[in-house]
């Protein structure tokens, strides 16, 4: 007998609760950047003609290479790809004024990150007392990235929403869990014009061409992060809601795939002439003997991608949203006791 009336009671406390329960539309945008601290290591194409065993993503960095002398420099890039513009829509239930879930659909469009390289290079001048011709550059390159995606971001939100109240704050702690979206790597490199038409320098292995582009599309795997956030909400009237708030999120996200898109020298699609090794990759967390990668396994197979150490992203930001909320169904109040009625006449 004890089963069946707890069963009762619970189904009478869900029922109350329903009664004054209430969904809700939440439309949001803001801007977020990478948070409190800054020295995430971001990602990106390394381009090397001469050494295909190191295509691939490596740490971006700020690069001066002078080959005879004088000052190199190799400043590393640190960022996150949280930074930049995010509108989100929530989808809510409230169980109470205090008390409700959130499932917030948000969509990122990453700042873009970028940084420079120059190179330099020597030709060999036997007329030169060094040996070599030390004018003019190897070439500049610039690579930036910017990643676009969605996630999901199911949470719990509490609200301090005391009746007859129209200012109110409110807190939401969640998961961040991305589903869709990619980073896209772009590469623009451009040869001193004075060294474009050298024999030495188009039979040199570093010969890209005078105007080269690289396009590189890398795909995340599934991940999961921490999101929560802080606000004021304003309620003028029971069907609307306006509200300004700090939020914030920790999310790393895993590569797992790239594919170099676009690969143009002068005007002519080079992706061919690179074959499947230099031109696709797959990430994994180690490297071994039988791991199709040449600086490791000399027997490594050109037709397939190449296997190389799974880079990570970092996606934590902090920033600040603003938007409305749409409130469905009314809250059932109780009702007031109504008076007894007269069964007989004063006499």
């Amino acid at each position: 007998m004890k089963k069946p009336l707890l069963f009762v009671l619970l189904l009478t406390a869900f029922s109350v609760a329903t009664l004054k329960a209430q969904f809700t539309i939440r439309l949001a945008t803001g801007y977020a950047w990478p948070g409190f601290t800054n020295t995430e290591s971001v990602t990106g194409p390394k381009i090397d003609a001469k050494t295909p065993a190191e295509d691939g993503l490596v740490p971006m960095a700020n690069i001066v290479d002078k080959v005879m002398g004088g000052d190199s420099i190799y400043q590393p890039v640190h960022g996150s790809y949280g930074k930049g513009v995010n509108v989100t829509l929530g989808l809510g239930y409230m169980i109470n004024r205090y008390f409700g879930f959130d499932l917030g659909i948000s969509f990122l469009k990453s700042a873009s990150i970028s940084c420079n390289q120059y190179k330099e290079l020597y030709l060999e001048d036997p007329v030169s007392p060094t040996g070599f011709d030390a004018t003019g550059s190897y070439l500049n390159c610039k690579i930036s990235t910017n990643v676009f995606g969605i996630s999901l971001m199911p949470s719990i939100v509490v609200a301090a929403a005391k009746p007859g109240w129209k200012v109110y704050p409110y807190a939401r702690l969640g998961l961040s869990m991305p589903v869709f979206g990619k980073s896209l790597q772009n590469v623009d490199i451009t040869l001193d014009s004075a060294f474009a038409n050298s024999p030495a320098i188009s039979k040199s292995p570093y010969f890209l061409g005078v105007h080269t582009k690289v396009t590189l599309e890398t795909q995340g795997s599934a991940s999961l992060g921490f999101n929560g956030a802080l606000g004021v909400s304003y309620r003028p009237i029971p069907l609307i809601s306006v509200f300004a708030e700090v939020n914030g999120q920790y999310l790393t996200v895993k590569a797992k795939s790239s594919k170099i898109t676009q690969w143009e020298s002068d005007g002519t699609d080079k992706i061919p002439d690179r074959g499947v090794y230099r031109t696709q990759f797959n990430y994994v967390d180690q490297l071994t003997s039988s791991s199709n990668n040449a600086a490791y396994n000399a027997n490594y197979d050109a037709t397939k991608p190449k296997e190389d150490i799974r880079p990570t992203a970092a996606f934590s930001n902090l920033g600040f949203n603003v938007g409305i909320t749409f409130y469905i169904g009314k809250e059932k109040k109780k009702k007031k006791d109504e008076p007894a009625t007269k069964t007989e006449e004063t006499k």
